[in-house]
């Protein structure tokens, strides 16, 4: 049989995973975890955009309805340019590979969103090759009292650096001061656990693997990298074992995996540029 052009439908990305947090605070980050596949599965990608937790680059949108209702309310679209000469990060996706990458969308949300529930679905890409997720639930609640102290607390910090992903990066003006969350329920553990990883007094050798533990649900592929991360500085030889433990339970931290066994680890490079 043969088939036209048109009928011709080119590889793109898919979204074969979305991982979020049972309830999400106003006002504090929103982490997403999403692993990218392709369409059609096995098909090879050469340039997919590259968000990241400090920085969304345009390639993540979002669509949401009230529970109910068939249209949709509030949409952003991903504007995501893959171009070569503009030196946009990206990433190739071989083959069969799946990539797991944690983004934070609170910028995404509309400004008037109230607590409560809605319907979400994600969107991944560079128009016009743009993945949309299955649609699924997003709960909301308001800050605690203490939440709010700690909004108003961190508010001039976050507003200079653009965001609370932006945030994490900022050296902080007295690092002895800094300490690793304690509380899983924190609305901040993770960019808290990772400005203490990257700027904190401990060498990462010494940094002890149960602080981790407060990352669990929506970070737990995010926490076996980690601890992954401070097994390579502790104990080098033992590095290749564990991370062939962590591609076998987390196929999308491969392309992780193979960056800290090849010294181009982000978080050695980060403590290395502070």
């Amino acid at each position: 049989m043969e088939v036209s052009a048109p009928d011709i439908t080119p590889p793109g990305p898919a979204l074969v995973g979305i991982d979020v947090e049972p309830e999400y605070v106003l006002g504090f980050p929103m982490f997403v975890g999403i692993t990218i596949g392709s369409v059609p599965p096995g098909a090879s990608l050469m340039r997919l955009p590259l968000p990241s937790p400090a920085a969304l680059r345009g390639a993540v949108g979002i669509r949401l309805w009230r529970p109910g209702e068939a249209e949709p309310f509030f949409e952003e679209a991903p504007t995501a340019v893959v171009d070569p000469d503009l030196s946009a990060p990206s990433f190739r996706l071989r083959a069969g590979e799946v990539r797991r990458l944690l983004v934070e969308i609170a910028e995404l949300l509309p400004d008037d969103l109230a607590a409560g529930e809605v319907d979400g679905v994600l969107l991944y890409g560079a128009p016009p090759h743009v993945a949309a997720s299955g649609r699924g639930r997003l709960r909301f609640r308001e800050p605690t009292a203490a939440e709010r102290s700690l909004l108003d607390e961190l508010r001039p910090e976050v507003e200079a650096a653009g965001s609370f992903g932006r945030w994490l990066r900022r050296p902080p003006s007295d690092p002895t001061r800094l300490a690793p969350p304690a509380d899983p329920g924190d609305p901040l553990r993770y960019l808290r656990l990772m400005k203490y990883l990257i700027h904190g007094p401990e060498e990462l050798a010494a940094v002890d693997p149960a602080r981790l533990r407060v990352l669990g649900g929506v970070f737990a592929p995010e926490a076996c990298g980690l601890a992954a991360e401070l097994q390579a500085a502790r104990d080098p030889g033992a590095f290749a074992g564990y991370a062939q433990q962590v591609k076998a339970a987390y196929p999308g931290l491969a392309a992780w995996m193979d960056a800290i066994a090849a010294g181009q680890s982000e978080i050695a490079w980060a403590r290395s540029h502070r």
